[in-house]
């Protein structure tokens, strides 16, 4: 038994020392940060076409990045996050219908994104979720427009007849 002591106390201690030695926990990186900082590199050298498609996805990364600042009780720069989202979204459709590329691909992004903020709203405070909502319902009336653009009838040829 007196051997078993001194091993038993040893142990405790190293125990005791290593519990007592708290590590700060890290500031979390944003997710996906790598992927924001390529895209937001390559969209000023990309063709106005496919700027569009950049956005997009810009915007999509961008909710992972607001979601993260709200869970952290950073609500500022969450709903700074989400005008940036709005902001983007903006751009990709406006040079989408513009350049008339892309414009499916876009769409089908912003479907994408709408149902990303869909769910992130959903784990929102009362009080954040009212921003967020309306970018979602922006984000529905741009689909809308990027679908009309691209199915509307081709009036050039209603003109030659």
């Amino acid at each position: 038994m007196k051997q078993v002591s001194p091993i038993l106390a040893f142990t405790l201690l190293a125990a005791g020392v290593c519990l007592g030695q708290r590590v700060p926990p890290e500031q979390p990186q944003p997710p996906n940060q790598i992927e924001i900082d390529r895209l937001r590199a390559e969209i000023p050298k990309a063709s106005p076409a496919h700027q569009a498609k950049l956005y997009a996805e810009l915007a999509d990364y961008l909710v992972d990045v607001a979601n993260q600042q709200f869970d952290h009780a950073e609500s500022v720069a969450g709903h700074a996050t989400i005008q940036e989202i709005d902001q983007d979204a903006v751009k990709a459709r406006d040079l989408a219908i513009s350049t008339k590329r892309y414009r499916k691909e876009v769409e089908m992004l912003f479907r994408k994104l709408q149902r990303h903020l869909e769910a992130v709203k959903h784990t929102l405070a009362a009080e954040d979720r009212p921003p967020v909502d309306a970018v979602e319902k922006k984000l529905a009336d741009m689909r809308e427009e990027l679908l009309e653009s691209m199915f509307e009838p081709n009036h050039k040829k209603e003109e030659a007849k």
